[in-house]
């Protein structure tokens, strides 16, 4: 997958934690899916987790996150900003907030009843990114200071999503995140 659907997907990866699923009596407890394909290498992940053990698997992580319930980022993004404009638009209603079209890729950023919608499309490159992330998501990561993601927070917000969270779609690869109340998915989706 190019580097920028991997860098999403990096954003989100964070939330999956690591370690074993945990089994669960409660068949309403939410469970976090990630399938990741490559046809043209014969490659398949799939990881069905209850959200305790992500969690659980938090608790558990390196220092950088165990302490502060956080994940420094580096590079050329600045929270700083995407958290004042994330917060410029906390009394505004639905607003698209970015368009760019520039050839055949296409990009927009909006918020829509409460949610951040992403979506990146690049037709020459058969590429799509969507994710969909509620206000509350977005206002826990951005719970931090400086270059810091709130993953904890955010996690703790997940236990009420339902649905999917981000899709990316290339020629050769996808990735689907989605939360729902089923222990493993179809082998279709």
């Amino acid at each position: 997958m190019n580097a920028r659907v991997l860098a999403l997907v990096a954003l989100a990866v964070p939330l999956l934690g690591c370690g074993a699923p945990v089994a669960s009596s409660n068949a309403e407890t939410p469970w976090l899916h990630v399938r990741i394909e490559e046809p043209g290498k014969r490659s398949r992940v799939h990881l069905n987790l209850p959200m305790p053990a992500v969690e659980a698997a938090l608790k558990a992580a390196p220092d950088s996150i165990a302490v502060d319930g956080g994940i420094p980022l580096g590079g050329d993004m600045n929270l700083d900003r995407f958290r004042r404009l994330w917060k410029g638009l906390e009394t505004t209603g639905d607003a698209e907030i970015i368009k760019v079209e520039q050839g055949d890729a296409h990009q927009n950023v909006s918020k829509k009843d409460g949610r951040l919608l992403i979506h990146m499309r690049n037709d020459r490159e058969s590429k799509t990114v969507d994710m969909d992330v509620p206000g509350a998501v977005v206002d826990a990561l951005f719970s931090g200071a400086g270059q810091e993601l709130k993953i904890r927070a955010a996690v703790a917000h997940l236990r009420a999503v339902r649905g999917d969270v981000v899709c990316a779609y290339e020629r050769d690869a996808s990735v689907r995140i989605w939360i729902d109340e089923s222990a493993g998915a179809p082998e279709g989706n």
